[in-house]
């Protein structure tokens, strides 16, 4: 089974709607943790760009090299 990033980036968005504030960034974690083994360095750099929660989380898995990395993304 292939995971789409768009699709997952999706699910995840509406999801996290149902996710209290104070345990959204330990579910993105989590989440980051699990797709590290199943998508490309791309596609996690892409999921990290949905929201604040999952850039902090690509930026902990990336070890902050991504100096220059955009927040750019809808809360």
């Amino acid at each position: 089974m292939t995971i789409d990033a768009e699709v997952l980036s999706e699910a995840y968005s509406i999801l996290k709607q149902y996710i209290p504030q104070k345990d959204r960034q330990e579910a993105a974690d989590n989440l980051m943790s699990v797709m590290v083994d199943y998508l490309s360095d791309q596609e996690l750099n892409d999921l990290g760009r949905v929201d604040a929660a999952l850039t902090r989380a690509y930026k902990e898995y990336a070890g902050d090299s991504e100096d220059e990395y955009d927040t750019d993304y809808d809360e």
